[in-house]
């Protein structure tokens, strides 16, 4: 569940972004949804892989 402050500040991003108000409901169905997608889709990358990446584009860390 999402405290009232972050739906509040979820309606507002959404108010700026799309120039619409949007009840409670529909932020509390939209914010969850979001970070239901973020949570499948988001992993952190592993040091390994970093590590990796900085050795083959010659980066310092």
């Amino acid at each position: 569940m999402l405290s009232k402050e972050a739906l509040e500040e979820f309606k507002a991003i959404y108010k700026k972004e799309y120039n619409e108000d949007i009840s409670d409901e529909d932020a509390l169905e939209m914010a969850v949804n979001l970070l239901n997608m973020m949570n499948a889709i988001y992993r952190p990358i592993p040091k390994k892989w970093l590590d990796e990446l900085e050795e083959k584009d010659g980066l310092v860390k």
